[in-house]
């Protein structure tokens, strides 16, 4: 009896695990996939840039950033590339970034890697611990109990989680927690850009962060379902694999 509850607390606690880990992954994918868009760096850019200065006409947005929509649309799929495919310490290739800048993005292409490399990583223990948990729970009476009560405290810490995040967000605003974020990423400052000298900071304004985060959230949501989804078909087929072969077991 003791051990049987130990199986289920198990159960339980890998179930809210997988969960957690389920959604650090479909994090790491949504801001993974906004980081090497094209449009990002172009038509979003552009966008932000006129909303945050009250610009109607696409020719002031030109003049503001120092380069046109044209040039722009090229420029960004030359970023969107380079976050995607760079590598090691070959510099970004855009002639309109002086040396400040260029690090910078060096900077940033090394924590776009690192989230390709952890989406797939959290993603994988998330299914690897699915088929622990279908087998350690294949012998329990009422099984998807206990995955139940597992998935419920996973999904509730998500929630609290993101209560705290969006009581912090209304407390501090989003600009305080973008430069503290900046702090805790980046060892440099090379961050600390200037409208004045610096065109990188003149295409990405903070409307254009928040833009993205609202992009981001709305692809985690997608990504976080579909890889639920992905952890319940992987329990079910385990499970019912190891039920069958019990149940031929006990009656051979």
């Amino acid at each position: 009896m003791g051990n049987m509850k130990k199986q289920k607390g198990m159960v339980s606690l890998l179930t809210a695990l997988v969960v957690l880990l389920a959604a650090f992954g479909s994090l790491c994918v949504a801001v993974y996939h906004e980081a090497i868009s094209p449009e990002l760096y172009g038509e979003k850019s552009r966008a932000a840039v006129a909303r945050e200065h009250g610009m109607s006409e696409d020719d002031a947005v030109s003049a503001y950033i120092g380069m046109d929509a044209a040039r722009q649309e090229e420029a960004a799929k030359i970023i969107a590339l380079y976050m995607e495919l760079g590598k090691g310490d070959t510099p970004l290739a855009l002639e309109e970034l002086n040396a400040k800048e260029i690090s910078h993005m060096a900077d940033v292409r090394g924590i776009v890697e690192k989230l390709g490399k952890m989406r797939t990583l959290w993603i994988s223990l998330a299914a690897g611990l699915t088929v622990v948990i279908a087998w350690v729970g294949a012998g329990l009476e009422k099984r998807h109990r206990s995955v139940a009560i597992g998935a419920a405290c996973g999904l509730g810490i998500l929630a609290l989680t993101a209560a705290v995040f969006a009581a912090m967000m209304n407390t501090s605003g989003f600009s305080t927690m973008f430069v503290g974020l900046h702090r805790l990423l980046f060892a440099n400052d090379n961050w600390l850009l200037d409208p004045a000298t610096d065109i990188l900071i003149r295409m990405m304004p903070q409307t254009l962060f928040e833009t993205a985060l609202a992009d981001v959230l709305g692809q985690f949501a997608r990504a976080f379902v579909f890889a639920l989804v992905l952890m319940a078909a992987v329990y079910a087929v385990v499970s019912g694999m190891i039920r069958r072969q019990l149940t031929e077991e006990k009656e051979a």
